[in-house]
This record gives structure tokens, sequence and C-alpha cells, in this order.
């Protein structure tokens, strides 16, 4: 099964995202495969084909790791298309300073490694992905989405969740493993 971990989002968040997301798909409903609501998350770690068995000591390790957190403070939302010369993603990057966060991705990280995962060694970036673009985009329809306003200042998170991903032809479908509030 391929899995990854993610940050939940609050309803009311996941709902101002999701309109936003339902204007770009009235405005541009082709080139692009939008993210339904319910498979808005805040991305932070993906592990990938994960053998069942070690699911347990995965989950333990997180919920121990996530234990030390109260709530995160997410701030400054902004709309961006990666990467710039051809584009392939739209996502919402979001802004956290707590170094406690980086800290456990990186304990999280040496973890997956030392059970024989292959992990991006890429630094965390906080985001939220609204579409994949399958086809090039007018520019006036990237220009559309880099300049929208969102509704959204800040918000907090207090649940972290192991999703198993299933490829469906309409779509990923995410199923919760397990889920820890913090």
């Amino acid at each position: 099964m391929r899995t990854f971990i993610a940050l939940d989002l609050p309803e009311n968040i996941r709902e101002d995202i999701a309109g936003v997301v339902s204007n770009f798909r009235s405005t541009s409903p082709f080139g692009v495969n939008w993210v339904p609501k319910e498979n808005l998350h805040i991305t932070f770690q993906f592990i990938g084909e994960t053998k069942e068995e070690d699911i347990p000591e995965i989950a333990e390790f997180i919920e121990n790791s996530f234990s030390e957190l109260s709530t995160l403070l997410f701030t400054d939302p902004r709309l961006e298309i990666l990467p710039g010369r051809n584009p392939k993603i739209i996502w919402l990057r979001l802004e956290n300073n707590d170094n406690l966060i980086l800290k456990i991705s990186k304990r999280l990280k040496s973890k997956l490694r030392q059970m024989g995962y292959k992990i991006d060694s890429r630094r965390l970036r906080f985001h939220i992905t609204l579409g994949r673009i399958k086809k090039r985009l007018p520019e006036n329809t990237i220009k559309q989405i880099l300049t929208t306003e969102l509704k959204i200042n800040s918000f907090k998170v207090v649940k972290v969740v192991l999703y198993k991903g299933l490829l469906k032809p309409l779509g990923p479908r995410y199923i919760e493993v397990i889920n820890f509030n913090f």
C-alpha cells in the first residue's frame, strides 16, 4: 500500500480552500486535475509503498513525535504554480515558524530510512496541493490563479493522519489508516 503522512485541515479552512478550487475549476475546467474537497490536506511526508507489518511501528513513532506538540499555527498562505518553466502543480504554500515540527520531520525521515524506505531529502515545505497540471495553461489562467485573493490568513492544526492512497481512474482516494490529535 502507498502511504503518506498529512496534517488534517480544520473543516472551515477545508471549505474555504474547496471554494477556491471550485472557482478555478469553473474558469479553467480543462488541463488540470483539481483536488476534491475530501482530499485536501497539508502534505507532511510521502512514504510510498509501505509494508503492512511496518504500520504499527510507523504509527507509534508518529504518535510519540507529535505528542510533543500542542498545536501548529500556519500563516501567510499564498498560491504558487511549480516549477516555473514547465508547471505541473498548483498549491497553497504555508508558513510555520515552529522549529519543533522541523525537528520532528528530520527524525521521522531518519526513522523511515532506518526502516528501509527511500525518503526525499528535500527540506519540508508546507503546502496543500490544489491541482495537478496535465497540459499547458494559458498565461491569463496562470495570472488569474496567482492573483486570487484568499479569505484565509492563518489557522491552527491539531491532527496528524497516516493515509493510504488508492489510485482510481477518476483520481486518488485517500483512506485514513491512523490519526492522532496533538
